[in-house]
């Protein structure tokens, strides 16, 4: 009498996917398809924000005019914006800074079209399009960059992630007392912006952190002030000529 084999529990049926190898990462193309419809999400949402302020700055009083009107307001925007797109992958590393980047860049770009859309469509009010071109070519770098910026903020940690919002904190800061200096009929909004940056680049920094958003915060705005100085002594002595 011939014994028969018994079953063996480990052994795969030909052709039978395997429950590891065979199959393609769980949740990867998840993640991918999250990342593209909350990038539209996040243009579509920069797009209705840059028409709310060309709106908001018929609306706000004169003090209060930099929250709508500014360069601080238009990179914080897109900074929360991709924050929350790179929030809702849950990439980390260096497709998380890349998507953050994107999505700062769409984001920007959907702002410059809101804000001019609205004013050429509804408000009437006229525009070069030089000004157009500057502003949306000056987006391209300043959406990747405070984009990259808040993707490290919602997905990193340590120097990388201090620095960040060094810089982030620097950026409003430095807007807030560009109009608190050159523009005193608009201080009440400028100093709102210079107590945010610093908020910014000292309560947001965990522990090893505060050192790299320090030093960040300081450099940045040193080389942001030279650097205006030295355009503004070029601009005034071709002015001159």
């Amino acid at each position: 009498m011939s014994a028969v084999a018994a079953p063996n529990p480990s052994a795969r049926t030909a052709g039978a996917p395997s429950s590891r190898g065979d199959r393609p990462a769980p949740g990867r193309a998840a993640r991918s398809g999250v990342a593209v419809a909350a990038v539209v999400a996040a243009g579509a949402a920069a797009l209705l924000l840059g028409a709310a302020t060309e709106v908001g700055q018929g609306v706000l009083p004169t003090a209060w005019g930099p929250l709508a009107g500014s360069v601080a307001a238009w990179a914080v925007i897109p900074a929360l914006l991709a924050g929350v797109v790179v929030s809702a992958t849950g990439w980390r590393g260096r497709r998380a800074e890349g998507l953050g980047a994107v999505s700062g860049l769409v984001a920007t770009e959907a702002l410059v079209a809101g804000y001019y859309g609205w004013a050429a469509l509804v408000s009437g009010t006229p525009h070069a399009v030089a000004s157009v071109a500057v502003w949306a070519g000056a987006g391209v770098v300043s959406g990747a960059l405070v984009g990259a910026c808040a993707a490290a903020v919602a997905a990193g940690s340590g120097h990388v992630r201090g620095a960040a919002l060094g810089l982030l904190g620097a950026l409003v800061l430095a807007d807030g007392l560009r109009s608190v200096l050159l523009f005193p009929w608009q201080a009440a909004g400028g100093w709102l912006f210079v107590v945010s940056g610093v908020l910014v680049a000292t309560l947001l920094p965990r522990r090893g952190e505060r050192t790299a958003a320090g030093l960040v915060l300081v450099c940045s705005l040193a080389l942001g002030a030279g650097g205006y100085a030295v355009l503004d002594a070029v601009v005034t002595l071709a002015g001159s000529r």
